[in-house]
């Protein structure tokens, strides 16, 4: 079995009638995952056979034009997804439907190898675009973290904390998010801004561990939570009640809550209900395991 995930910036109109017609292709092939299309494009994330997922691409290319995607394709020895969706999105990722890369052109696009010297130059911004619960489970060395709970953050950060004049190397898991910021920091005036081909999934698959810049694992978005440089599963938890990746979770990945509950690890506060909620969902994971059935967990809710 395979993993393939891929995107393309490109004008798509009739998305109604595409949904229908696209989750019907998929079925056909036997693929689960996800599939987002806005009027900007497509970013999805499929899991089966190669021949099914290669015909994916061969529709998607014959009957729609969508031939220029970005395209990570990744072993697997179960695909990491329970069902199929289908969504339709304001933009196949969320930051700012005024960004539009397609129409206004983002950052110079570097291979792994050619990447992999440019950010040992010192002169380079180097920038993790991603949420800071993807950053603490691995990220490049000497790379700047944001700090930030969701993407649409970044623009603020970005003006303030990164300079103009100097270049700017940015990366983040597949590169779709690098394409709205590169192309919302060309329209800051930036001038030179890189981004990873690929993001760093494609950085794991072609560069040696013994020389990787690359330390820790990368969060992934399906059941696998991360993976490890050689993209094996690390079997991470997900705590139940942030989402977030953590080590040492209780049995369900149930939060450590203290007398008030505020989970010890990133210090939220749970309503009663919040925590009443949370334990149900976990004993029903509990029991549809013991059915010999698979239950839709934290990360699919």
């Amino acid at each position: 079995m395979e993993l393939l995930s891929a995107y393309q910036f490109i004008a798509l109109d009739g998305l109604p009638i595409k949904q229908a017609e696209w989750r019907v292709q998929a079925r056909r092939l036997g693929l689960i995952g996800t599939v987002l299309i806005a009027s900007e494009g497509i970013n999805f994330s499929l899991g089966g056979t190669r021949q099914a997922l290669q015909a994916w691409l061969d529709y998607l290319s014959d009957s729609h034009g969508i031939d220029a995607l970005t395209v990570n394709w990744q072993p697997v020895d179960e695909v990491p997804f329970l069902r199929l969706r289908v969504r339709i999105r304001p933009e196949i990722i969320t930051f700012d439907p005024e960004v539009a890369p397609h129409q206004a052109g983002t950052a110079e696009h570097v291979d792994p190898v050619r990447w992999h010297e440019l950010i040992q130059d010192p002169t380079i911004q180097l920038v993790d675009t991603r949420n800071q619960n993807e950053c603490d489970v691995g990220t490049f060395r000497n790379a700047q973290d944001p700090h930030i709970e969701k993407f649409s953050e970044f623009k603020d950060w970005a003006v303030q904390a990164l300079d103009p004049s100097r270049p700017v190397a940015m990366f983040c898991t597949g590169g779709v998010r690098c394409e709205k910021a590169g192309a919302y920091l060309k329209q800051q005036g930036f001038d030179q801004v890189y981004q990873l081909q690929g993001g760093i999934l494609n950085y794991l698959k072609q560069i040696a561990p013994e020389v990787s810049l690359w330390e820790g694992d990368c969060f992934v978005f399906d059941d696998r939570v991360s993976v490890n440089h050689a993209l094996e599963a690390t079997d991470k938890g997900i705590c139940a009640g942030c989402r977030n990746p953590v080590d040492g979770l209780a049995e369900g990945n149930l939060p450590p809550w203290d007398e008030m509950g505020r989970c010890t690890l990133c210090q939220q506060q749970f309503s009663t209900q919040k925590v009443a909620g949370i334990k149900e969902r976990i004993r029903q994971m509990a029991l549809a395991r013991a059915r010999g059935d698979r239950h839709l967990g934290p990360k699919e809710s």
